[in-house]
């Protein structure tokens, strides 16, 4: 492989695994890549994890250390291999542990998001599942990763009800609500919180079938998801509205 300088770097791990550089999509990226990289920013005591810790998460089915160290040792020569071509050095390694060189010069969506989860910036969309499109990963990895996409998942979800709660129930502020109650929805479809906006919002603009709507909705998702009924809340709202809208 050719080795490029000087060129933009992108990568991602959230929803499709995929290294670009300047816009291209590079083929051929081992999987091995986007999993360490992304154990090692989640879980690596300071991005760094030991040998043995990798070979027991990546390879936990084999139960033979030898085969899994052989394994491990070739995860991280085709990673060297693909970083020397591309020109950037993001997962390095010594004798005893792998670890994340903090001054590669990339972009990488995973950071940028946790990076975005801990600061007071807006949040934006849910970017997508953490690699998403990555199978047979392992059992063990598996369970760690399951673990890892319901803390991101809930991260986000605390970030926009924060949001929400500053922003205020005044109808002045109504646009704004209407924008996080939708983003919360798309990564926690049985927010009530979010629902009762979107009903409170129907019931303003006088349209009884959304309010009914958006209720059958929440009811349907309630069901679905959860196994419950709606809380008194949500119902009590719910009647107010109609019997103003009807009344």
């Amino acid at each position: 492989m050719p080795v490029v300088k000087n060129k933009s770097i992108r990568i991602g791990m959230l929803g499709t695994c995929a290294i670009l550089v300047d816009g291209q999509l590079i083929s051929g990226v081992p999987s091995s890549f986007y999993k360490i990289a992304a154990f090692l920013l989640l879980s690596g005591r300071q991005e760094s994890v030991s040998r043995q810790r990798l070979r027991s998460i990546l390879w936990s089915e084999d139960g033979d250390a030898e085969r899994a160290a052989a394994n491990l040792r070739r995860s991280i020569a085709r990673i060297r291999e693909l970083q020397a071509g591309l020109g950037f050095s993001l997962i390095q390694s010594n004798f005893n542990t792998v670890y994340l060189n903090k001054t590669a010069n990339v972009s990488w969506d995973l950071r940028d998001y946790l990076r975005t989860l801990s600061s007071g910036n807006p949040m934006g969309e849910y970017p997508g599942e953490l690699l998403a499109d990555l199978k047979n990963t392992g059992p063990d990895f598996e369970d760690w990763l399951a673990e890892q996409r319901a803390m991101l998942r809930s991260r986000h979800i605390d970030r926009l009800a924060e949001e929400l709660t500053r922003n205020g129930t005044s109808p002045s502020n109504r646009s704004g609500q209407l924008a996080l109650a939708q983003k919360i929805l798309t990564v926690d479809p049985c927010n009530e919180e979010a629902y009762r906006l979107l009903m409170l919002d129907a019931a303003d603009h006088n349209n009884l079938a959304r309010l009914e709507q958006i209720y059958q909705k929440c009811e349907a998702e309630m069901k679905r998801e959860l196994g419950v009924s709606i809380s008194s809340e949500t119902r009590k709202l719910y009647a107010n509205l109609v019997s103003a809208l009807t009344g």
